[in-house]
């Protein structure tokens, strides 16, 4: 799948979260202040598909006095286990029934607070609202990653999130619908190209260019004709003064 060269919008008051990833999909190995990624070690985490996360992350201490620290693998066959909060952040779904797609892998040891994924297209992200923090609209906001025009962009998610304390100035707008596509889905709807508006601008230039009626060759060539027969006059009569 193609990648998804812009991050999901930015709603004012809330966050956003994925409860699947697609094949294909990146996340950066980052450790948090005073951890680095072992040597040699994995970049990023890559979903293969059917729940699989490929690489491994591992973050050891830059402190000198903590070089002597290991990181130890997993036996195999050990799979580990999402944090409680982790899995708080994630609808349940049936793991059974997820091909192709990944789940939130779990955190590594040292991990940075905040995660950096690179999506793919058909990447959909739910958002919510913060704490303290009321959506006025009832539809769920959902974002999708698609490729319209030939580029890929997320659709434009319509919540609005208000402080619980303004609930009241609000009253009644709650039913307000919420649109998940606000981009255009068709080429139709597309803007012009640079491309295209030069022939466009070429072919009007075209359409512009005077084309001169045969009246007006016409009287060209009587004008030709009268100072010829002028030259011819001013001749004759110069010989017969002579």
């Amino acid at each position: 799948a193609e990648d998804c060269d812009q991050h999901p919008p930015i709603i004012s008051y809330a966050t956003f979260k994925a409860l699947t990833y697609k094949k294909g999909t990146l996340i950066d190995c980052e450790c948090r202040k005073g951890f680095r990624r072992i040597r040699n070690g994995s970049i990023y985490l890559l979903c293969i598909g059917n729940s699989s996360w490929a690489n491994k992350c591992q973050c050891v201490s830059t402190s000198p006095r903590n070089t002597t620290e290991r990181v130890i693998p997993p036996p195999e066959g050990h799979k580990e286990k999402s944090s409680p909060e982790m899995q708080s952040q994630v609808q349940p779904v049936d793991k059974a029934n997820l091909p192709g797609d990944c789940w939130e892998p779990a955190p590594w040891k040292h991990e940075a607070a905040n995660r950096t994924y690179h999506f793919k297209v058909g990447q959909s992200v739910h958002y919510q609202c913060l704490q303290g923090y009321k959506a006025i609209q009832r539809s769920p906001a959902v974002s999708v990653c698609k490729v319209t025009c030939g580029k890929t962009q997320w659709t434009r998610p319509q919540l609005t999130c208000v402080d619980e304390s303004q609930l009241h100035l609000l009253a009644g707008q709650e039913d307000t619908p919420a649109s998940t596509d606000a981009l255009p889905e068709s080429e139709a709807s597309c803007p012009t190209t640079t491309t295209e508006l030069s022939k466009e601008r070429e072919t009007a230039t075209t359409m512009e260019t005077p084309i001169f009626p045969s009246e007006y060759h016409v009287a060209v060539a009587g004008c030709i004709f009268l100072l010829i027969s002028t030259l011819l006059l001013t001749g004759i009569t110069w010989q017969w003064r002579w």
